[in-house]
C-alpha cells in the first residue's frame, strides 16, 4: 500500500479520549475477534530472523546490559533480579512496567529501520505529558503474544501475534529517542491488501530499552520445534472468552443486569439474583472445541477460594448458539440463593471504598477430553442496601475474562475411553476490556471493521432505480463505510492529537470536515463540534428528566416506530434502540418545555444514536437546538421556517432562475417538498450516508448549510425537474431525489457542491421577508377594508346595544337597592335614637341606684353603729345590775345570818318567812301562815327548791329580755322596710321596662330579707345575759325594770 512517507500519528495519546471513543464505536458494532480484529500471518519468523540477522549491530546491542530501576532482567533462569525489580516473572513471558505508549504511525517499508527511526523520532517530540502508561508483556516462543494493558488496573488493551511482527528498533542513541522503541506489525488477510502500522514506546529509564530488546530477540529466535510433516504437535492451545453477568429481581418479575464500575460490580442486598455466563471459543488457527455440557455451576465469596468451598447453585438454563464469525457460544444460568448462609458476606452492605471478592465458576464438558474443564473468574462487587437505585452512562454490565487451554494428546494406538485429549494447564489470561478491543485509537485507529461491509461505491443503475419506483426510500437505510485512506488517518490524527478538548477548532479542520468525517471519530468529531463532549452537568440533568412526567408521551411512543424502520438498530419493536430513541425523546420535551416534542426531532436524535452512547445523543440533542437555533424552526407557528422557505425561494430565484419559473408555473411552493428537509435536518427521506455528511457540514457551518444542500440537491436534478408536472415533481422529491444519493461517491459529490454555493444574501431576504409581512399586516384591499370596518361597526353596535341593555337593567336594580337602603337608614337611625334614649336613662337609673345604694349603705352604717351602742350600753347595763344583785344579795345572806344567830327561834321562823315572801317564794302571806300551819315540819325549805326556784326566776328573765329586744327589732326593720318599698315604687314608675334594674332590685331586696332574716334568728347572746344567772332572788319589780329598760 502507497502511503506517505512523512510519520503522523493516527490517535491521541490521551487515555480519557480513546475510552470515549471506544464507547462509541463498542455501542454500535462488534469484532469478530479479540485484541487485533485483523490478524493474518503476513511474515514467518523465518523472514524476521532474516531481518534481525541483517542488522548485526542492533543485534548486539540486544544482549547489553541496561541499569535501570523501570525495567530489569527477563525471566530466564540464567539472570538475577535486583531487589527492586518490577518485572514480573512468569514461566511463557516477561511484563515490563512503567512504559510510555506513544502512538502508531502508518509506515511505507516496515523493514525499513531508517523510516522506523524517523517515525519514533516523531512520535516523542509530538508527545505531551498525557501519554498512556502501559505495561508491555512478551512471550518467549515465536508463536505467542505481544499484549499491552493498561498502566493502573492492568487491563488489556491490545495484543499483537509475534509471528506476525515484521521487525523491531531501538532508538538511537544520543537522541531524544534514545529510550524509546518500536515494532511493525501487519493487518490484513493477505500481503497486497496488508497495513503496516508503526508502534511506538518509551521507557522512563533509557537503559531499560536494551532488556526489552532482549526479550524481543529472545522470542523471535526461541521457535518451538515442529513434528515432521503429516504429524500433528503433541500439544495445543485454546483460548476461550468467558462473559459473566449479575442479573438482580427488579420487584416485577423481571431479572435486570447489575451494572459494573470502576471493576466493581455493584449489587443489592437480599435481592434475588441470576448468574450468566458466556462462553465461546476465540477464532484462532486451533480447530474448534465441542462443549457437550455444563458440568456445573459454582459460586463463592472471596478469591483463591479452594475448589471444596465452591457452592453448587442450581443450573436454570443451558443453550447453544453462534457468534458472528461462525463459531458456537454457550450460555449458562443459575439462581443464586440469597438466603444461603454460605452466602452471607455477600449480602452485607459494604463501605462507600470497599467492596468483596467472588469467585464464580463453571466446569464443562468438552468433547474428546477426559476431564470437565473449570473456568473461575474472581471479580469484586460492592453491596449496596436493596433499595439503592442504580444510573450507568456506560452500560457496562459484564465482567470478560480469556483462559488459555493446553491440550496433550493421547497416543492414537492407545485410546482411552475414547478421549484423544488430557488437559495439561488452563491458565487466566486476564481481564478484556471490550471498549478498548474493539476501538482504541492508539492501536487500531481507521482499520475496516469486519462487521460492517464495504459499501459499494457505484451510483444505483436505471434498472435499480425502476425496479422500485413507486417506492419511497424509507428512513435509515444504508450502510457506512468504515474505510479510510491513508491521507484521511493522517489528517485526523493530526486534528485528533492537536485539539484539546475546550480549545478553539484548528484552523484547518474545516476543510476537512467538509470533505468527510470519517465514520470510525464522526461521533467524536460531533461532541467536539457542538463543544459538548464532557458536560457532566447535562449528564445529571438527563437522569433527572427521564424520572419526570411528559406530557407528550402517547406521541412519541406512536412515532419511534416509524423512525428509521430501515435500520437494524431501531427495527426491533420495544428493541433497544427504540426504547434509547424513546427517552432522548421524552428527555429533550421535558427539557425544552416551550418546544416540547415534534416529530422531526426523533429522526434526528435516532442518526445521534447511530454514533455514540444515549447520554451523549441528548447532550448532541440540546447544544444542536439551542446553539445552533435549531429549534426557532419550532417555535411561534414555525414563523422561522416560513422565514427558511421564503429565503429558499429568493436563492433558487435568483441561482436557478429556470427552475423558479417553472415551479411558479406549476404551483410548486417550496413548504411542499423543503419543510421536511429543514425540520428534520434531511434525516427522514435520505439514506444514512447523505445524512451524516449533511449533519457534519451543519455542526461545522450552522444553519446555512439547510441551504446549500437545499440548492444543490434542486441543481443536481434540474433536468429531471424540468420535465416533469406538478404530480411528477412531488413524487421525484419524495421517490426518485433520495435514491440518487445511497453510496458514498454520489453523496460527497453532492456536498462537495453543497459547500461552493454562496448564500450570503440570506440577511437580506430576511430583512425582506420582515418588511413583506409588516406591509402585508398594513396593506388592505378598500373593499375589504369596507367590509372589515362594516363589520367592526356592526359588532360594536351590537355590543352597545348590549350594554345599554345590561345599564338600564342595572339602573333599574340599582334604584330599587337606592329604595332599599334609605328604608333600612330610616330605620337605623329610629333605632339609633331610640338607643340612646335608652342609653341615657340607663345612666340616669344608674346614677339613681348609686345614689340609693351609698345613701343605703351611710343609713346601714348609721343604724349599726346605733346598735352596736345599743348592745354596749346593754351589756353594762347588766353588768352593773348583775354586780348589784350580787351585792344584794351577798347582804341579805349577812343579814339572815345574822338574825339567825341573834334571834330566837320564833322570830328567827318569822323572819325566815318573811325572806321567803320577799324573796317571790310566796306572795300572800295569810297563805304563806297557813301553810306554816299545815306544814308537817316546821323547818325552812330545802336547797333544791331554792335551786330550782332560782333558775325558773332567771329563765323567765332572760325570755323576757330577749321578747322586748325581738319587738324594738323588728319595729326598726319594719319601718326601713316601708321606706324602701316607697322608693322603689317611685323608681319603678319613672323605668318601666328596665329588665337590669329590676333584676339589681330585686337582688337587693332579697339581700334586706335575709339580713332580716339573720337579724330575727340572731337574739341578743346568752353571754350578755350570763351575769343574770347567777341571780338567785331576782324579783318581779327587777324584772319589771329589766323589761322596762328593753324596750326604752
Amino acid at each position: 500500500m502507497e502511503v506517505d512517507a512523512t510519520p503522523t500519528v493516527t490517535t491521541t495519546t490521551s487515555p480519557e479520549k480513546t475510552m470515549k471513543q471506544g464507547d462509541i464505536i463498542d455501542s454500535k458494532a462488534s469484532s469478530d475477534t479479540v485484541g487485533d480484529p485483523l490478524n493474518a500471518q503476513v511474515s514467518t519468523v523465518a523472514e524476521v530472523k532474516e531481518v534481525l540477522n541483517k542488522d548485526a549491530s542492533l543485534s548486539n546491542d540486544s544482549s547489553a546490559q541496561g541499569a535501570g530501576d523501570s525495567v530489569t532482567v527477563p525471566c530466564t533462569t540464567e539472570s538475577s533480579q535486583p531487589e527492586n525489580s518490577e518485572l514480573k516473572k512468569q514461566d511463557d513471558f516477561v511484563i515490563f512496567h512503567r512504559v510510555s505508549y506513544l502512538g502508531a504511525a502508518m509506515i511505507k517499508e516496515p523493514r525499513s529501520e531508517p523510516e522506523i527511526q524517523k517515525i519514533m523520532a516523531f512520535l516523542n517530540d509530538q508527545s505531551s505529558d498525557k501519554v498512556m502508561t502501559v505495561s508491555v508483556s512478551v512471550d518467549i516462543h515465536a508463536d505467542g503474544f505481544v499484549i499491552v494493558y493498561e498502566g493502573d488496573n492492568q487491563l488489556e488493551i491490545s495484543r499483537f501475534k509475534i509471528n506476525q511482527i515484521i521487525f523491531f528498533a531501538r532508538g538511537s542513541s544520543g537522541t531524544s529517542a534514545a529510550a524509546c522503541f518500536a515494532f511493525t506489525s501487519s493487518h490484513g488477510e493477505s500481503y497486497e491488501e496488508a497495513i503496516f502500522q508503526c508502534h511506538s514506546f518509551r521507557c522512563d529509564v533509557p537503559d531499560a530499552v536494551g532488556r526489552v530488546f532482549s526479550s524481543f530477540a529472545r522470542a523471535f529466535e526461541s521457535t518451538k520445534k515442529r513434528i515432521e510433516n503429516n504429524i500433528v504437535e503433541s500439544q495445543e492451545n485454546f483460548v476461550f472468552e468467558v462473559s459473566l453477568e449479575i442479573k438482580e429481581d427488579d420487584g416485577k418479575g423481571h431479572y435486570g443486569p447489575a451494572p459494573r464500575d470502576k471493576g466493581f460490580f455493584k449489587i443489592r442486598s437480599c435481592v434475588p439474583k441470576q448468574i450468566w455466563l458466556t462462553i465461546y471459543q476465540i477464532p484462532d488457527t486451533a480447530r474448534e472445541l465441542n462443549v457437550e455440557r455444563c458440568f456445573g455451576l459454582l459460586l463463592s465469596p472471596g478469591r483463591h477460594v479452594r475448589n471444596s468451598d465452591m457452592q453448587l447453585v442450581e443450573t436454570i438454563s443451558w443453550s447453544i448458539g453462534s457468534t458472528n464469525y461462525g463459531r458456537r457460544s454457550y450460555v449458562v444460568g443459575g439462581v443464586w440463593d440469597t438466603n444461603d448462609p454460605a452466602f452471607e458476606s455477600l449480602n452485607q452492605e459494604t463501605a462507600k471504598d470497599s467492596g468483596v471478592f467472588l469467585t464464580v465458576a463453571v466446569d464443562l464438558v468438552i468433547k474428546g477430553i477426559q476431564e470437565p474443564i473449570r473456568f473461575a473468574l474472581e471479580n469484586k462487587a460492592r453491596v449496596y442496601p436493596s433499595t439503592e437505585r442504580f444510573w450507568m452512562l456506560g452500560r457496562k454490565y459484564h465482567f470478560t475474562q480469556q483462559f488459555e487451554i493446553t491440550l496433550k494428546k493421547i497416543d492414537a494406538n492407545t485410546p482411552k475411553n475414547g478421549n484423544s485429549y488430557q488437559v495439561n494447564s488452563t491458565r487466566a489470561l486476564g481481564e478484556v476490556d471490550k471498549s478498548k478491543v474493539n476501538f482504541n485509537l492508539n492501536f487500531t485507529s481507521f482499520i475496516r471493521s469486519s462487521s460492517i461491509g464495504s459499501l459499494d461505491l457505484d451510483t444505483p443503475t436505471k434498472e435499480d432505480e425502476e425496479s422500485d419506483d413507486d417506492e419511497p426510500l424509507q428512513s435509515g437505510m444504508g450502510e457506512i463505510s468504515k474505510d479510510c485512506t491513508d491521507e484521511q488517518i493522517s489528517a485526523w490524527s493530526e486534528i485528533v492529537a492537536n485539539w484539546p478538548i475546550g480549545t478553539p477548532r484548528p484552523k484547518h479542520l474545516t476543510p476537512l470536515v467538509k470533505a468527510g468525517i470519517p465514520d470510525t471519530i464522526r461521533g467524536e468529531m460531533w461532541l467536539r463540534l457542538a463543544d459538548c463532549q464532557d458536560d457532566s452537568v447535562l449528564f445529571e440533568t438527563y437522569k433527572t428528566l427521564l424520572g419526570k412526567e411528559c406530557d407528550n408521551e402517547e406521541v412519541i411512543l406512536r412515532d419511534i416506530t416509524r423512525t428509521f424502520p430501515a435500520n437494524d438498530y431501531f427495527k426491533e419493536s420495544g428493541g433497544k434502540g427504540q426504547e434509547q430513541l424513546h427517552r432522548i425523546s421524552k428527555g429533550y420535551a421535558v427539557y425544552d418545555t416551550e418546544v416540547g416534542y415534534c416529530q422531526g426531532i426523533s429522526f434526528i436524535g435516532a442518526a445521534m444514536l447511530l454514533q455514540m452512547p444515549e447520554e451523549q445523543a441528548f447532550c448532541l440533542l440540546v447544544k444542536l437546538m439551542y446553539n445552533y437555533q435549531f429549534r426557532d424552526l419550532y417555535r411561534d407557528g414555525f414563523d422561522n421556517l416560513h422565514l427558511k422557505l421564503h429565503q429558499l425561494d429568493r436563492l433558487i430565484e435568483e441561482q436557478i432562475p429556470e427552475l423558479w419559473a417553472h415551479f411558479q408555473e406549476l404551483a410548486i411552493e417550496s413548504h411542499m417538498y423543503a419543510s421536511q428537509w429543514f425540520l428534520t435536518l434531511y434525516t427522514a427521506k435520505f439514506p444514512l450516508v447523505f445524512v451524516f455528511r449533511v449533519i457534519d457540514l451543519f455542526l461545522l457551518d450552522g444553519t446555512k448549510t439547510l441551504f446549500q444542500v437545499a440548492l444543490a440537491l434542486l441543481a443536481a436534478a434540474r433536468k429531471d425537474l424540468l420535465v416533469l408536472d406538478f404530480e411528477g415533481v412531488l413524487k421525484y422529491f419524495r421517490v426518485s431525489l433520495p435514491k440518487k444519493f445511497k453510496t458514498a461517491e454520489s453523496a460527497n459529490a453532492l456536498i462537495r457542491i453543497a459547500t461552493q454555493i454562496k448564500v450570503k444574501k440570506l440577511k437580506k431576504y430576511e430583512t425582506e421577508y420582515v418588511l413583506a409581512k409588516e406591509q402585508e399586516k398594513n396593506y388592505v384591499d378598500p373593499l375589504t377594508r369596507l367590509q372589515r370596518e362594516n363589520k367592526k361597526l356592526m359588532e360594536d353596535m351590537i355590543r352597545y346595544e348590549s350594554t345599554i341593555t345590561n345599564l338600564v337593567l342595572s339602573k333599574t336594580a340599582a334604584e330599587e337597592t337606592a329604595i332599599t337602603f334609605d328604608e333600612e337608614l330610616i330605620r337605623t337611625k329610629n333605632t339609633l335614637k331610640e338607643v340612646e334614649d335608652f342609653n341615657s336613662r340607663l345612666k340616669e337609673e344608674t346614677n339613681s341606684v348609686k345614689e340609693l345604694f351609698q345613701r343605703e349603705m351611710k343609713q346601714y352604717d348609721i343604724e349599726s353603729e346605733k346598735k352596736s351602742n345599743i348592745i354596749a350600753d346593754y351589756k353594762r347595763t347588766c353588768s352593773n345590775l348583775s354586780s348589784q344583785l350580787e351585792q344584794a344579795q351577798k347582804d341579805t345572806r349577812e343579814r339572815n345570818k345574822f338574825f339567825q344567830s341573834n334571834l330566837c327561834p320564833a322570830c328567827a321562823h318569822f323572819v325566815s318567812v318573811a325572806i321567803n315572801i320577799a324573796s317571790g317564794g310566796n306572795k300572800n302571806p295569810e297563805a304563806g301562815a297557813q301553810s306554816e300551819q299545815y306544814s308537817p315540819s316546821h323547818e325552812p325549805s330545802t336547797p333544791n327548791t331554792e335551786e330550782t326556784i332560782k333558775m325558773l326566776e332567771n329563765e323567765l328573765a332572760k325570755t323576757k329580755i330577749a321578747l322586748a329586744e325581738a319587738e324594738c327589732r323588728n319595729d326598726d326593720l319594719s319601718h326601713r322596710l316601708s321606706i324602701s318599698q316607697n322608693e322603689l315604687e317611685a323608681i319603678r314608675n319613672n323605668a318601666s321596662g328596665s329588665t337590669w334594674l329590676w333584676k339589681n332590685l330585686s337582688f337587693t331586696k332579697d339581700k334586706e330579707h335575709k339580713k332580716i332574716g339573720q337579724s330575727s334568728s340572731n337574739p341578743v347572746s346568752m353571754d350578755d345575759c350570763s351575769s343574770l344567772s347567777n341571780s338567785s332572788n331576782g324579783s318581779t319589780g327587777n324584772a319589771n325594770m329589766n323589761y322596762s329598760s328593753g324596750r326604752k
